[in-house]
């Protein structure tokens, strides 16, 4: 028995973002925030935006960290409040979208990001509409959160059917501007998200359909798309959306666990920190799920060995670390990491039962 629930609206199309100003008048949305990247406001898209609004969109809120913290979130719900707002659109990557919808929850529960950070459970949130500027995250289609508490090395992933936006404007337009590492970490984030939903005890039929083909996508266009190829990066746009399809469902699961702490106290971008240990789990996984080999083909290897050396030279082709000693973390530190690694709550996800002492290994494998 499974089940299956999305409740975003999906708008997807070249151009699409132009009839933006129509789609607030017919929703009657009269007074919405835009939470943006600061590089959409240095190239005018921002303004663009503004102009089409018919004044319904009061305010743009930038300088929004790679990954978000809770003082992001409470500067943009600062203002959220003081303009009284019945919307939010969010404008940007991964990073973006996740802050907005931490403040789409604050704002309505009338809490602090640190409440969120600490486990308070969300039972109402401001409508979102998700515009990304990047192929990769997938946060445009899913319910889920993910914040950082610098100060205390904590990065956090909170999950509801409310964080779901209400609405994604979807314009692959929008990605082929993005600079070639952009392109190339967020294409890898689209894999990281499909090979982690194949691995987690919640996948069904219907999200291993949407991951294998998100997979398929990425690793067919993702160097293609780097050297702006538009269809690929076309191609990479409608990827993120099935692998949101299917992670939104599944969660993601053990190299996402073994990310947070990468990210937190060494601020390694999110997409490499993933990737960093994505092969040795994904190997792992399919020792105790023999289907995965046959995924592995349907993405369009051999096997799940072919696949894993695939994303290894994909990895280094593109300029990821791939080592402890690239990434200047100090072996003394490996102990905080399994730890912190372990006690992820999506390490509970993982189709391979895992202990302190597997997590150990794959580190020391790097």
């Amino acid at each position: 028995m499974w089940r299956y629930e999305h409740p975003t609206e999906i708008i997807f199309g070249k151009s699409v973002l132009q009839n933006l100003g129509d789609y607030l008048e017919q929703n009657n949305i009269q007074k919405a925030l835009l939470i943006a990247t600061n590089s959409s406001v240095k190239n005018g898209t921002t303004v663009d935006i503004v102009n089409k609004s018919a004044g319904r969109i009061l305010d743009v809120v930038c300088g929004i960290e790679p990954n978000p913290t809770i003082e992001n979130v409470e500067m943009c719900a600062k203002k959220a409040r003081e303009l009284e707002v019945d919307y939010i659109v969010a404008l940007g990557g991964g990073s973006v979208i996740d802050c907005a919808k931490a403040v789409c929850a604050v704002v309505s529960e009338n809490c602090t990001a640190i409440d969120l950070m600490e486990g308070k459970n969300i039972t109402k949130a401001l409508p979102l509409i998700a515009i990304p500027t990047v192929s990769g995250a997938s946060s445009e289609v899913t319910g889920t959160s993910v914040i950082s508490w610098k100060e205390k090395d904590l990065k956090r992933a909170f999950t509801s059917p409310l964080l779901f936006p209400k609405t994604a404007v979807i314009d692959p337009e929008l990605t082929y501007s993005c600079p070639k590492h952009v392109t190339a970490i967020s294409g890898i984030d689209i894999i990281a998200h499909s090979l982690d939903s194949l691995g987690s005890v919640k996948s069904n039929p219907l999200t291993e359909h949407f991951a294998v083909q998100a997979a398929k996508l990425a690793f067919e266009n993702l160097e293609a798309a780097v050297n702006g190829n538009a269809e690929a990066k076309d191609q990479l746009a409608f990827a993120a959306v099935l692998a949101g399809f299917a992670f939104s469902q599944t969660g993601t699961t053990a190299s996402h666990a073994c990310s947070y702490i990468l990210t937190a106290k060494y601020d390694i971008p999110h997409a490499e920190a993933c990737a960093f240990t994505l092969d040795s789990w994904f190997k792992i996984n399919a020792e105790y799920k023999p289907l995965l080999e046959i995924h592995a083909k349907n993405i369009g290897f051999s096997n799940v060995d072919e696949l894993v050396n695939a994303l290894n030279d994909l990895k280094i082709k593109l300029g990821l670390r791939t080592t402890l000693g690239e990434l200047e973390i100090p072996i003394e530190d490996l102990e905080i990491i399994v730890q912190h690694s372990l006690d992820a709550a999506n390490m509970k996800n993982n189709i391979a039962p895992v202990d302190e002492k597997m997590i150990r290994n794959v580190f020391l494998s790097k």
